[in-house]
């Protein structure tokens, strides 16, 4: 054994030691506030912060092109507003690379705990919308949209709710504070009709300003009134504690149970009948996503809704997604897996032709906030199905989560998907970009609740502890 290999693993155990110190204090410790409520509270702003700032971005991008392309007359069919959609789907391609790591982001907090990463995801939500907010230029709201991009999707506060609420609620919770996210989006459309003027095109800047002051604000209470998951300072409590020989036999055993991590998740993801047609449907299911990103377009496009109409569009939309959302699970739950994915994907095939066309008919603003808010609730209702309950319920539980990220990877396809429209946005146009969506989702769709019908096995009512 060399000197300097003794060295650093003793300067690893001096290490070790500070922080096995550390947390033991932090377990003793009580939180400046106490009570389990007062932290669901701090939770639920978290998850309406990281809602807003998901769908913030798409909202505003036709008025901040409108504002920095220098638009005339503010016309989404025009072909300055075509080619400028067509730059920035160019521009954004390098940022791609940020969501191949995003996954191997996500296993940090394994390692360096729940709250420290619970502040650096909402307070970089908030600093995204921020740059978003004050972009000089087109190039710079891209980066802002990457920042949102990349810490949006990982969900640190579902993390720490399911180690923090008691068993018996733990579901129901999860659940309520997810409704309640998904409905505080129509504050958007409040921010939208409180700050933007069309005749100032730069108004647009400050529908962002509430958003980000709360999200930055309750990062900040999260950090100093929270304290560690108990979940996390019990494993990795004990670990530190464990000797080298029990650490070195602890690894073996997983080893003999072919724990391997990202290798082994791929190769069960591979040897598994199952996972390998869950992960087709959601390689052509991803593509959907793309399909369904240029809704404010539509409605710009059809000519009929006047300001106060986007207004109330933007209010009530969501309130229908979160409702659909809500009730997704029972669905679930009560029809089976196969069976609620076939009527999530149908309703959002309904949604998007009556949303498609009514907007070209002028059906109001309350009928299009339902038709888009069904096919949103659908669709993303589907895409949790997809994602996360049937890899769930295919997969033993030392790896469960692994492939679950693993699989994640499907997503890919809509990156390319959305990519390709962006670049190809200024041929497609406008005026047809709705229509152009339609003929292409409801295809995929079909085939993705079709596919998953035929060839997914039901697994309703499956034991998680017997899943191998």
């Amino acid at each position: 054994m060399s000197k300097d290999t003794e060295a650093a693993k003793e300067k690893r155990r001096l290490k070790e030691k500070k922080e096995l110190s550390r947390l033991e204090k932090q377990s003793l410790t009580k939180p400046l506030v106490h009570g389990f409520w007062f932290l669901l509270v701090i939770l639920t702003v978290i998850y309406i912060a990281d809602e807003i700032s998901s769908n913030m971005n798409g909202v505003m991008r036709p008025y901040m092109i409108f504002d920095l392309f220098k638009v005339p007359n503010s016309d989404t069919t025009s072909s300055v507003y075509g080619n400028a959609v067509s730059v920035m789907a160019i521009a954004t391609i390098p940022t791609y690379i940020l969501t191949a790591i995003n996954p191997l982001y996500r296993t940090l907090a394994d390692r360096f705990g729940r709250k420290i990463f619970l502040f650096i995801n909402t307070v970089s939500m908030g600093l995204g919308m921020l740059i978003c907010s004050i972009a000089p230029n087109p190039y710079i709201f891209i980066i802002g949209t990457c920042i949102t991009g990349f810490f949006t999707p990982n969900d640190m506060q579902v993390i720490y709710l399911m180690e923090t609420a008691p068993k018996e609620h733990r579901a129901k919770l999860c659940s309520i504070t997810k409704g309640i996210g998904l409905m505080s989006v129509s504050l958007i459309g409040v921010f939208r009709k409180i700050f933007y003027d069309p005749m100032n095109l730069p108004s647009w800047r400050m529908v962002y300003l509430i958003p980000v002051i709360i999200t930055i604000a309750i990062a900040v209470i999260a950090y100093l009134f929270t304290k560690e998951t108990p979940v996390f300072l019990e494993r990795r409590i004990s670990y530190l504690k464990k000797t080298e020989e029990e650490r070195a036999a602890e690894l073996q055993q997983e080893h003999a149970k072919n724990n391997g991590g990202i290798r082994e998740a791929v190769r069960y993801i591979v040897h598994s009948k199952q996972l390998r047609m869950v992960a087709v449907v959601l390689f052509v299911f991803s593509m959907a996503i793309a399909l369904s990103g240029y809704s404010t377009e539509i409605l710009l496009a059809g000519g009929h809704m006047t300001d106060d109409g986007m207004n109330l569009f933007y209010i009530v939309e969501p309130l229908v997604y979160a409702v659909f959302a809500f009730f997704s699970g029972f669905f679930t739950d009560s029809l089976g897996r196969k069976n609620s994915g076939l009527l999530f994907g149908i309703c959002a095939i309904v949604g998007m032709f009556f949303f498609v066309f009514g907007a070209r008919w002028g059906i109001g603003a309350i009928p299009l906030a339902l038709a888009n808010g069904l096919m949103f609730g659908g669709l993303w209702s589907l895409s949790d199905l997809l994602f996360l309950v049937l890899p769930g319920e295919a997969a033993p539980t030392r790896i469960r989560a692994t492939v679950m990220a693993v699989i994640s990877y499907m997503y890919f396809s809509n990156m390319l998907v959305s990519m390709l429209v962006g670049i190809f946005y200024n041929k497609i146009g406008s005026a047809n970009i709705g229509v152009f969506q339609l003929c292409l989702f409801a295809p995929i769709i079909l085939f993705s609740i079709i596919f998953l019908k035929l060839k997914v096995k039901e697994t309703k009512d499956t034991d998680l502890s017997e899943v191998e």
